[in-house]
């Protein structure tokens, strides 16, 4: 199976970019939305839980990989979930460079001719073209961080290490 780049689940938010991370569909294809933990043979693997406890189970993982507060951690998941196709009803495009959700017009950014981006953010793209196309991802994460670590009481070392691994699945930052 040809991934075509990093896919986010759908329903927990983990990166997927080997074949044996994708879920299955009931005819045995690859799913192209859902990751092997949630989705199997066409349905959820636990269909009846909820986004409270999806963030309970991915805040947790995230406390201990990051070491970040456990209900800072949990707040944080939930906040991600919401903009994931099982949970918000609909796949939201994402800004290819910060990961930001556009969920509104006002969030995207502009092309040259005035029309809303549907690739970027406002803060990152406008008059179509990048606020800092000579941006690198190292720079990038160094950008980044200092806010993640603050808004989630971490240590910056850890929310470096977040940064990187996220932007690593953005399209602006693969190599």
């Amino acid at each position: 199976m040809k991934t075509d780049g990093i896919r986010t689940c759908q329903s927990c938010g983990m990166p997927m970019s080997e074949k044996e991370q994708f879920g299955t569909e009931a005819d045995g294809t690859f799913s192209k939305n859902y990751c092997t933990y949630c989705y199997r043979d066409g349905a959820f693997t636990n269909p009846g839980i909820t986004i409270d406890e999806m963030a309970k189970l991915g805040g947790g993982m995230l406390s201990q990989m990051y070491a970040i507060p456990p209900e800072k951690a949990e707040a944080f998941m939930r906040e991600q979930l919401s903009c994931l196709k099982r949970w918000a009803g609909r796949e939201i495009a994402l800004c290819e460079s910060c990961g930001m959700p556009l969920l509104r017009d006002e969030d995207a950014g502009t092309e040259a001719d005035g029309s809303r981006s549907t690739r970027y953010c406002t803060y990152c793209y406008r008059d179509g073209g990048l606020i800092e196309p000579d941006l690198t991802r190292e720079q990038a994460v160094e950008q980044y961080a200092p806010m993640m670590a603050e808004n989630l009481g971490m240590p910056i070392e850890k929310a470096k290490e977040m940064v990187g691994q996220y932007l690593s699945t953005l399209p602006r930052w693969q190599e």
